[in-house]
């Protein structure tokens, strides 16, 4: 258990509250998604992923395994080294939420904007709804300006450039 999962876990039990089993089951199907993701495992992402799948992005939607395949591929190859690391997630019923962390390299194009060769970090929340035991939704928001500032083709917003 995480920093953040353990603490609403502590504040669950001093409410006299448990988690319920769904909810370690949710999470540990997300956490194995996330596994795959990172290791890049076509295999158990097709295992963990409804066939219908939609994923809502930051720019667009994708609305199959397909689709989402193709984007995992296009986001390697821009970032090769990319990883991603969870920094807390939490679970009710059948929704998981997570907020992570990204790394990689900028060696491909992304959004237009020629390789850079930079590391970059990004920081991101998802939040993925279950059904029948695989992951059927997903909700994208990321920090594509902080992103952006740092493959040094933005400028940060004006109140806090001091």
């Amino acid at each position: 258990m995480k920093g953040g999962e353990r603490r609403v876990h502590v504040e669950r039990r001093l409410r006299g509250e448990t988690m319920s089993e769904g909810e370690y089951d949710s999470k540990g199907l997300v956490r194995n998604y996330l596994r795959a993701f990172n290791e890049r495992d076509r295999e158990t992402l097709s295992e963990l992923l409804a066939e219908d799948v939609v994923e809502h992005g930051s720019h667009e939607e994708r609305h199959n395994l397909d689709e989402i395949i193709e984007y995992l591929e296009a986001l390697f190859e821009t970032f090769p080294d990319y990883s991603g690391s969870t920094d807390e997630m939490v679970a009710e019923d059948d929704f998981v939420v997570v907020r992570y962390t990204a790394r990689g390299t900028h060696t491909g194009e992304y959004q237009d904007i020629k390789p850079t060769s930079k590391t970059v970090e990004w920081t991101g929340i998802g939040m993925y709804r279950i059904e029948d035991g695989r992951i059927d939704e997903i909700w994208l928001e990321e920090d594509r300006a902080g992103l952006l500032e740092q493959l040094e083709v933005a400028s940060p917003p004006a109140h806090l450039r001091i």
